[in-house]
């Protein structure tokens, strides 16, 4: 056992669950198998769900299944659809998936284990992680950020999950991830988290936790239409727009000049919001502003004008409000 297990029992460590989706990736598995089970934490639980591999993945997996909870190779839809496989066989208390080509340093798993037993109260523990180039050159990664607001960091849309971890029970609230999303499954994720648990719940630890491997194969490279990242995270954020009703002018306005993306997938979503912690008029209004904010900036004050007015239909009156209708007062006669 691991000096770092000190002198606590197996049981009174929390219990972990490492899901591993993994196809085709072979000449990387093994580095992220034994990355997991050299951790020697005493309260694991490992699964692996392979896609029906045609390379030696099986042939790996079967030289370490001693140490393995549970694994499957058969077809899937694809990486989501694995992920969600495996979380249907978790029965732990804390949850993390490690793709198969990206591996864990030492030591991970209890320095995560350790910041959620801190405080019962943390539902997410990020660190940093070390970006690997297809050179073999690193690059340190500070992982998930938060913004100064609730709705700024939902409009970010962005996690890095690898590092991030999860009580397993958020994570089935919201069904795990979607699995029509190839590419940014963990920021709908992540966004469905924020709109459930806020992000007070949220501790950063200034360690790296994992390596994140950047290759040919990798859909962070080999993606051939860079803008997949793009589209999906406009769709999601173009969805909740939606479904808080915020103006439609508005959310084309989005599309067309922030996110500046010619495609948009239909998701329809059914949201589900913590309205004690954030409730669908909050965000209606915050993109609202946002919009005024960005037309006044760009000079363009009847705009900016029109969507005052969306403001005062939703008598958003406070002191934004009142500083922006002086603001248009002084444009409109300003010579």
């Amino acid at each position: 056992m691991s000096k770092a297990a000190s002198s606590l029992s197996d049981t009174s460590w929390p219990k972990i669950s490492i899901v591993t989706p993994s196809f085709n990736q072979g000449q990387y598995i093994e580095e992220t198998i034994r990355s997991v089970l050299s951790q020697n934490y005493p309260n694991l639980e490992y699964i692996i769900i392979d896609g029906g591999s045609t390379d030696d993945t099986v042939s790996i997996i079967k030289k370490y299944e001693d140490g393995i909870t549970f694994w499957v190779s058969e077809p899937d839809k694809g990486q989501s659809h694995a992920i969600n496989k495996g979380i249907e066989k978790c029965t732990g208390e804390i949850f993390n998936w490690l793709n198969s080509d990206d591996f864990y340093m030492p030591n991970t798993l209890f320095d995560v284990a350790r910041a959620f037993m801190e405080d019962s109260s943390f539902q997410f523990v990020s660190g940093y992680e070390n970006h690997i180039s297809i050179k073999g050159d690193v690059t340190l990664c500070k992982g998930t950020f938060l913004l100064n607001s609730l709705e700024q960091t939902i409009e970010m849309c962005e996690v890095t999950q690898p590092s991030t971890f999860f009580k397993l029970h958020t994570i089935q609230k919201i069904k795990g991830v979607p699995e029509d999303m190839h590419f940014i499954m963990d920021g709908e994720m992540w966004v469905k988290l924020l709109l459930q648990y806020g992000q007070q719940h949220f501790k950063k630890i200034e360690k790296v936790l994992v390596n994140f491997r950047l290759h040919e194969n990798s859909k962070t490279v080999s993606n051939t239409v860079v803008n997949n990242f793009l589209f999906e995270r406009s769709s999601i954020i173009t969805d909740l727009q939606r479904f808080v009703n915020v103006p439609e002018q508005i959310i084309q306005y989005y599309i067309t000049d922030i996110y500046k993306t010619p495609r948009i997938y239909n998701l329809g979503r059914s949201w589900q919001m913590n309205e004690s912690l954030l409730s669908r008029r909050r965000l209606r209004i915050y993109f609202i502003k946002k919009f005024i904010t960005d037309h006044f900036k760009r000079n363009r004050k009847e705009k900016a004008f029109w969507g005052i007015k969306q403001l005062i239909k939703d008598k958003a009156f406070d002191f934004f409000l009142l500083k922006n209708l002086l603001k248009w007062g002084f444009k409109k006669y300003d010579k």
